[in-house]
């Protein structure tokens, strides 16, 4: 059994094709076929029931997933801490965000460790928790900054900042007047809401429900600046985390707390509690640390 067989075998449990798979591994389709099938030979196992173009996973096979993924885990796992050695880290740092981490929290991070660690590249990840989880979970990303239900296996949850939510309303608006909104006086306004896919749209939706309130949806949208931009032209009300807040231009809304219930979301800094963390994952949380407690100051600007 050698190396490549397992990433080739991972590969095509990835892609649930021989070609793409292939393709993944930057080899010829017949020559990861065959490797797979000595694999197979060598296992006294089939692996995959190959159903014409569609390709599943046996018992044997799924069994097998998880011993192949924890070998070539703590193959890289060496490798890399050997690589690494000491000195400035260098190298890629591969980490994911989800849409509704604001910019504010996310660019002064990635300043400081480009001035501080010129020779790390930091390549940032946009897309929704679950895909995240499923990477971060694959090895790779190495952190994921998220909110977190605390469902997922070999997941090491930081917490890192908590944020209010607050309605957010055209500054022509009537509530914009107001110092506090009552959810009542929502009754008969339109709202924007982030997806129920993201994990804003999660907890907002939440909020709703405990507070038995069915809100008048206006739109779906998947970025905070489309909501923000949407409330700009009147088409609905939105619920925002308070990092949006600064950063509304061009928008002329403003933020409202919301009186009925104190509603907040926690972040988490999110990595694979059996994977070795790299000195650049490693500094990339300090300084993730670091611009927090900054904001939490009293004596901050």
């Amino acid at each position: 059994m050698e190396m490549h067989q397992l990433r080739y075998f991972l590969a095509v449990v990835a892609e649930k094709n021989f070609t793409r798979a292939a393709e993944r591994c930057h080899v010829s389709q017949p020559s990861l076929s065959a490797q797979i099938i000595k694999l197979e030979d060598e296992l006294g196992d089939r692996l995959f029931n190959r159903l014409g173009r569609r390709i599943e996973l046996t018992m044997a096979g799924s069994y097998f997933e998880k011993r192949a993924r924890n070998i070539l885990m703590e193959a890289d796992n060496a490798l890399r801490e050997i690589q690494e050695g000491t000195g400035d880290p260098k190298g890629t740092l591969q980490i994911g965000v989800t849409p509704s981490v604001s910019p504010k929290l996310l660019s002064p991070v990635l300043r400081t460790c480009r001035d501080r660690y010129p020779n790390l590249k930091i390549q940032v990840n946009e897309n929704l928790r679950r895909s995240l989880l499923e990477n971060l979970i694959d090895g790779d990303l190495e952190v994921v900054i998220s909110s977190y239900s605390g469902k997922s296996a070999n997941v090491f949850a930081e917490p890192i900042l908590q944020e209010s939510l607050n309605l957010v309303v055209p500054s022509g608006h009537p509530l914009a007047m107001e110092e506090v909104i009552d959810l009542k006086e929502l009754k008969n306004e339109r709202l924007i809401l982030i997806g129920e896919s993201s994990t804003l749209g999660e907890k907002v939706i939440e909020f709703f429900e405990l507070n038995d309130f069915e809100p008048d949806i206006a739109g779906l949208c998947s970025q905070v600046h489309t909501a923000k931009s949407l409330v700009n032209c009147g088409l609905g009300l939105a619920i925002l985390p308070e990092t949006a807040r600064e950063d509304v231009s061009p928008y002329d809304v403003v933020f409202k707390p919301l009186a009925s219930a104190k509603m907040s979301r926690l972040l988490f800094a999110l990595t694979h509690e059996r994977r070795y963390l790299s000195s650049g994952a490693n500094l990339f949380l300090e300084t993730v640390r670091e611009f927090v407690d900054t904001r939490k100051s009293p004596n901050r600007e």
